[in-house]
């Protein structure tokens, strides 16, 4: 759940700043970048490359509406996480005035319905998407139409092959 809370808290700031995303390696201290960039631990499909969204800035001000496209929400982990973000994290946000709301989608572990949930998310106006993911490479269209439409994703379990999304894992 620190995991969750660490995740929506720093894209939630991102938006602010004209940086945004994971900086060049050489400006992340050695013993960082030994530990979090250690190669014998990464799967060789995960992009580690730069980021698209290294120079991105949102054209939209505060309060942002979030979109959390989760898969499941059936095991103990995840309602716990789910409680988390809602009951503890979205109240925090909205009091500082950066955040509006949190669009919810649950897809029960179904790609395709998880796809048609990012896009409905990305026509609904969201200026950010938080996802689950089970799957590295299918969601990848899903990601580019919402990059496309200036709309952030960030990978909150599991990871995408796509270089258009913010891997967490």
């Amino acid at each position: 759940m620190k995991k969750l809370l660490k995740l929506v808290m720093a894209c939630m700031l991102s938006f602010g700043f004209t940086s945004f995303a994971i900086a060049g390696l050489d400006e992340i201290p050695q013993d960082i970048r030994d530990r979090v960039y250690n190669m014998d631990l990464m799967d060789p499909i995960q992009p580690l490359d730069d980021s698209a969204f290294r120079d991105w800035k949102s054209e939209r001000s505060p309060p942002w509406t979030v979109g959390y496209a989760s898969t499941y929400a059936g095991n103990t982990w995840r309602k716990g996480a789910m409680a988390r973000l809602m009951d503890e994290i979205k109240p925090k946000w909205q009091e500082l005035g950066l955040l509006n709301d949190i669009i919810v989608t649950q897809s029960n572990l179904k790609d395709a319905l998880q796809i048609q949930q990012i896009r409905q998310l990305v026509d609904q106006g969201v200026d950010a998407i938080i996802i689950c993911c089970s799957n590295p490479t299918v969601l990848n269209q899903a990601i580019k139409y919402a990059f496309d439409r200036g709309v952030p994703v960030f990978s909150f379990t599991g990871y995408t092959t796509s270089p258009l999304s913010i891997n967490s894992s």
